[in-house]
């Protein structure tokens, strides 16, 4: 989530972020209704972190996603707390086309928010807490055609429910950093042992880096290095969202982090 002070909570953040967007997908006839989703977080080895919950609601015309992270004891020793963000936005020719992007956090009482409006398409901060005095300018010319991390993976699996693929490059701001989201189809397979969300999956492979927006202190070489991961997918038939199964993640400071969906997605209250 945006504004983590900490490292080592911002690498528990990401993956809540990352998998928080693809927990969203395409809009179709069966999806317009508001669903919610729980997933596990854990470090391979069985290390609980905590638990991320999202509730989106896709039309045809647009999408509203939410996203809580409630992180457990193990995460709170390194200064991690409960975060949430939230979009809004409309689907254009290009893409999605978030209206409205807010991420709130805090570290050792202090709290962290960002608040960005889209007028015209340009990403504009209507809230900074706190400012990015400790960073480096990103250039106008790097904001420009930038969605946020929510809206722009939810548009990656746009594309995974109308072609069954998730080929594709992203440019990501968040008001702080300028990163650039990079997603391959690996292969199909068959998925088991999840209930309803049984049948074929699609499997992809990503990478995530960072190219502006650096901390004054930051150790650039390191800063750049590309973090990699995977995700499973459940495709749906009959005009139903895909849904991702199964995540992992690199983080600099906890080796890989995995996030498993908990159960099969029900209608919100």
């Amino acid at each position: 989530m945006t504004g983590i002070a900490s490292r080592q909570a911002r690498a528990i953040a990401a993956g809540a972020l990352i998998v928080g967007a693809l927990a969203c997908a395409a809009p179709s006839a069966a999806s317009a209704r508001e669903l919610r989703l729980r997933y596990d977080v854990t470090v391979l080895g069985g290390v609980t972190l905590g638990e991320i919950e999202v509730t989106s609601l896709l039309d045809r015309a647009g999408y509203r996603i939410e996203i809580r992270t409630r992180p457990y004891r193990a995460a709170q020793l390194v200064g991690a707390a409960e975060q949430s963000g939230k979009v809004e936005g409309r689907w254009g020719r290009g893409g999605p086309e978030p209206r409205l992007y807010q991420a709130n956090g805090s570290w050792r009482g202090r709290t962290y928010v960002s608040e960005m409006h889209y007028p015209r398409g340009v990403p504009t901060i209507r809230r900074q807490e706190p400012s990015n005095e400790d960073r480096e300018a990103v250039p106008p010319e790097l904001i420009r055609g930038t969605v946020d991390s929510l809206s722009g993976v939810a548009g990656m699996l746009r594309k995974v429910a109308e072609t069954e693929s998730c080929d594709g490059s992203t440019a990501i701001y968040d008001g702080r950093r300028r990163s650039v989201a990079v997603m391959t189809s690996s292969a199909k397979v068959q998925v088991s042992d999840q209930g309803p969300l049984n049948g074929r999956g699609l499997t992809c492979g990503f990478t995530v880096r960072t190219i502006a927006g650096f901390r004054h202190d930051d150790d650039r070489e390191a800063a750049m290095r590309p973090l990699k991961g995977s995700v499973l997918i459940a495709l749906r038939e009959g005009g139903e969202f895909p849904v991702p199964l199964r995540f992992e993640v690199e983080t600099r400071w906890f080796g890989t982090v995995a996030v498993q969906l908990a159960g099969p997605p029900v209608a919100a209250d």
